[in-house]
C-alpha cells in the first residue's frame, strides 16, 4: 500500500460503486454529521483509553479521522482509504493519510501501520466494497495491541416496516443483490460482523442497533435524534440506489432498458410509507491481553 499522492502498484480487490467526487463528499460529510446526531454525539462506542495509534479504514473524506485527531490530540491517527482524501486545512498534525486498499494493511509501506501497533482499528459502510469480511477482521486482530478494540459500523441491506422485511419482493432488490453477491460484496456483513469477531479471537463483543429511518416516522413518535437523519435518507438513498444499480449489476446481461426500469423501481419502493427503515449496526470488541 503506498502513501498518499503515490500511485499504488497493484489493483485494488475493492473499488467504489460511486466515484469518489466534489458531490460524494458532500453526501458523505453530511451522512457523517447525521449519524453523530443520531448517536447523540458520538462517533464510536468502544472504550478507547489513551490511545497511542488509532487506525480509520476506509475513511472517506476524513471525517471520523479528524474527529478521533481532535479527541485525542496525543495519539497518532492513520485514514486509510483507496482513493485520494480530499485535504481540510483545519486537519489536525496528529492524523496522517495513506492511499490503499484495505486488504494490504499487513503490507503496507506506512512504518507505522505494524502487527502490535494500534490500540483503536475503526470502520465505517464499507458494505459496498468489502470483499472478504472474515480476512479484514482476522488483519485488525493482527494490527492491534492486546486489549485494543475493533469497531465496525455497517447497515443492514433489507428494509424493514413494523411487521418484518418488506424488500423480499422488490425487483432491483433481488437484482443489487444477485450483482453483490457476483463482485464479492457480503450485504449481511452487519448482522455477521459479531460472529466474524468472535471467530478472530475477539472478546467482550457488544452490538448496538440503531434505526435507519426511511422518513420522519421514528421523530413522530418521540425520538428527535432521527428526524434530519430521516428527512436525509428519504431524501439521498433512492438517488443513491440509482445511482449504484449500472455498476452493481454490470456483466449480468440487463440491457439499458431493463436498468432503468430497476431505477424506476427504486423510485416507486423507496416512497415514504409508515414505518419503512433499514437497520444499523455498530459492533466492537477486545482484542485479549
Amino acid at each position: 500500500m503506498s502513501s498518499l499522492n503515490i500511485e499504488n502498484k497493484k489493483a485494488h480487490k475493492n473499488s467504489y460503486q460511486i466515484p469518489p467526487n466534489a458531490s460524494e463528499h458532500q453526501r458523505l460529510n453530511r451522512q457523517h454529521e447525521l449519524i453523530q446526531e443520531m448517536m447523540f454525539g458520538e462517533v464510536f462506542h468502544s472504550p478507547v483509553q489513551h490511545p497511542i495509534r488509532i487506525l480509520d479504514v476506509g475513511c472517506g473524506t476524513g471525517a471520523v479521522t479528524y474527529h478521533l485527531g481532535t479527541r485525542f490530540p496525543s495519539a497518532q491517527i492513520y485514514g486509510v482509504d483507496l482513493a485520494t482524501i480530499p485535504l481540510d486545512p483545519k486537519k489536525p498534525d496528529n492524523v496522517t493519510f495513506v492511499q490503499g486498499d484495505y486488504h494490504d494493511l499487513l503490507g503496507s509501506e506506512e512504518p507505522h501501520i505494524i502487527p502490535g501497533s494500534m490500540d483503536f482499528v475503526f470502520s465505517r459502510l464499507l458494505i459496498s466494497g468489502m470483499t472478504s469480511w472474515p480476512s479484514y477482521i482476522l488483519t485488525c486482530h493482527t494490527l492491534l495491541k492486546p486489549n485494543g478494540w475493533l469497531e465496525i459500523q455497517e447497515t443492514e441491506f433489507p428494509y424493514y416496516d413494523d411487521s418484518g422485511i418488506i424488500s423480499s419482493d422488490w425487483k432491483w432488490c433481488h437484482a443489487y443483490q444477485a450483482g453483490a453477491r457476483a463482485k464479492g460484496l457480503d450485504l449481511s456483513c452487519a448482522i455477521k460482523a459479531a460472529a466474524w469477531m468472535r471467530e478472530s479471537g475477539f472478546d467482550d463483543v457488544h452490538v448496538i442497533m440503531y434505526c435507519w429511518p426511511h422518513g420522519e416516522r421514528m421523530a413522530d413518535r418521540g425520538h428527535e435524534e432521527y428526524r434530519n437523519l430521516g428527512v436525509f435518507l428519504r431524501t439521498e438513498q433512492p438517488k443513491l440506489y440509482q445511482a449504484i444499480l449500472p455498476n452493481m449489476v454490470s456483466g449480468m446481461g440487463y440491457s439499458e432498458e431493463e436498468i432503468r426500469e430497476l431505477q424506476r423501481d427504486v423510485l416507486e419502493t423507496l416512497k415514504v410509507e409508515e414505518g419503512k427503515h433499514k437497520n444499523y449496526w455498530v459492533t466492537f470488541g477486545r482484542k485479549p491481553n
